[in-house]
């Protein structure tokens, strides 16, 4: 068995993985629900000036980007080398894509703020230990079964 211990940056990113999954999944799945009951019931008025078409954009990249979350945080838990890379690229595209969609009605605050905890993922990712824990450096060769 494996007994090589997890960085503390490796568990800040795992822990917020797990918030960023859960966040994400709710807000979407919530947003998406509202989209649907603007759009079907007509005793739901729609959100003032926010058109019906940036609501379901905004609960589709949350969607996609809290599924990609969990199998990152899964990745992440169990020490997976492909993890940090696959981490790096999502989070740091996640991030990138609300900035460029500020201007827009698809991103607010709360994008805004998730966007902080992707940057934070990939700033974490790069710290020595982080690299070291995924890059197997840490563990001893053993004998091949």
């Amino acid at each position: 068995m494996n007994a090589r211990t997890r960085p503390g940056s490796v568990t800040a990113v795992f822990v917020l993985l797990i918030l960023i999954t859960a966040y994400q999944l709710i807000a979407g799945g919530l947003a998406l629900a509202g989209g649907v009951a603007t759009e079907t019931v007509d005793a739901v008025p729609p959100t003032p000036g926010i058109p019906t078409w940036a609501v379901f954009a905004a609960a589709a990249i949350a969607l996609v980007y809290g599924i990609a979350s969990l199998v990152l945080a899964v990745l992440v838990g169990k020490g997976r080398p492909a993890a940090r890379p696959a981490a790096l690229g999502v989070n740091a595209v996640y991030g990138v894509v609300i900035l460029a969609l500020v201007f827009t009605p698809v991103a607010g605050v709360p994008e805004l703020v998730t966007a902080a905890f992707a940057f934070t993922v990939v700033a974490l990712l790069y710290s020595t230990s982080a690299k070291a824990h995924f890059g197997g450096a840490s563990v001893t060769p053993g004998p091949v079964a």
